[in-house]
């Protein structure tokens, strides 16, 4: 992978077998930049560098502006908003993730404010977060009494709900004018990096797939999470930012370096090592064989009328695309991935779909 060492930033609870989503979106990476402007006290410490924190509020209309000074040091409300998606499909648009704030009660807007406060406020007792999401107004006083907490949280927590809403509604529509063109010139880098990644989870379990997307980032088996999103970001780099959402882990990832930097008609790696796995007659021929049931290794070489080591070195480039499995107990065995079958031409499908998409060669870096 071509990021630096990756830092983290790791939001999730700890405490069945997790499965692991790819996902990509346009919201997502507007989500992690209001995250990345509205937390970030180190400009310095993304690679975007100070432009980007200072061309938001100088190309900002002045009811965008006025917007966007209560959300200063309020990064982590953005973040709340990418969990909340992790039970539904990806938002296609800013209007639909605008929709489904609209739909929030006020108590649960309350709750996400309340939550996001508490990342930076570490003195509130778990019992007066509860009760101040809650309505509690007494607790709600106490944790307002905090010489800790930010301006922005402080304004928030005083805000009536719908204020808070019509504040978020506002500064999501003005910032997404802002950034959209930017976004969508980085899509097809993120969408490379979901592919690539996507095409992996045929051969590696969760935590390893997890770890390879975020270049050394995973959970272990203390984490009672039942399920993982993984999220490429360029603006987040060179971070990864962990959250999570009722037992869904959420990894937003930094995109590498050759998907930012690769022709956009540039075929994947995860795409030409599938299709050579299949441009050779004898690997074929031991699908072939596969289909009809498993086999152990001599039944394959005896069979194809290759030595053993030669008919390993074809398995290994099977298993590696993920078409064969290996088997292993006291008579190590060999099967078919049916399951894998049909993403070969859905795996060819996209990356035509994303090579249509791009509409410049190269992908810039900010």
């Amino acid at each position: 992978m071509g990021t630096t060492t990756p830092k983290v930033r790791d939001f999730t609870s700890r405490g069945r077998k997790p499965t692991v989503e790819v996902r990509t979106s346009p919201v997502y990476e507007l989500l992690l930049s209001l995250f990345v402007w509205g937390g970030s006290e180190d400009p310095d410490q993304y690679e975007c560098s100070s432009t980007f924190f200072e061309q938001i509020p100088a190309h900002a209309n002045e009811e965008l502006r006025s917007q966007l000074a209560t959300f200063v040091g309020c990064g982590h409300i953005w973040l709340s908003f990418l969990e909340l998606s992790a039970d539904r499909k990806a938002p296609r648009s800013v209007d639909e993730l605008i929709e489904h704030i609209e739909q929030l009660s006020p108590e649960r807007l309350r709750r996400l404010v309340v939550s996001s406060a508490c990342d930076e406020e570490e003195d509130a007792s778990p019992a007066d977060r509860r009760a101040a999401a809650e309505g509690d107004d007494e607790a709600l006083a106490r944790m307002l009494e905090s010489d800790k907490l930010r301006p922005g949280h402080r304004q928030l927590l005083e805000d009536p709900p719908e204020i808070t809403r019509l504040r978020l509604i506002g500064v999501l529509r003005g910032v997404n004018d802002l950034l959209a063109a930017s976004i969508d010139e980085v899509m097809p880098a993120l969408r490379r990096s979901a592919a690539e990644t996507q095409a992996k989870a045929a051969t590696l379990d969760a935590a390893t797939l997890v770890e390879h997307a975020t270049n050394g980032v995973t959970f272990d088996s203390s984490q009672a999470l039942r399920g993982a999103i993984l999220i490429p970001s360029r603006i987040i780099r060179p971070w990864t930012v962990i959250s999570d959402h009722e037992g869904i882990g959420i990894f937003a990832y930094s995109v590498a370096d050759e998907h930012l930097n690769a022709d956009a008609d540039t075929p994947p790696s995860y795409l030409i090592d599938l299709y050579k796995a299949l441009g050779d007659e004898r690997r074929l021929r031991m699908l072939s064989m596969l289909a009809e049931g498993d086999h152990n290794l001599t039944e394959i070489a005896d069979r194809i009328g290759l030595a053993k080591s030669t008919t390993h070195h074809h398995l290994r480039i099977l298993r590696s695309a993920g078409l064969v499995r290996a088997i292993v107990g006291d008579n190590k065995r060999y099967s078919l991935r049916r399951d894998r079958l049909p993403q070969v031409g859905d795996l060819l499908t996209g990356y035509l779909a994303t090579a249509a998409e791009s509409a410049s060669p190269t992908i810039a870096r900010s």
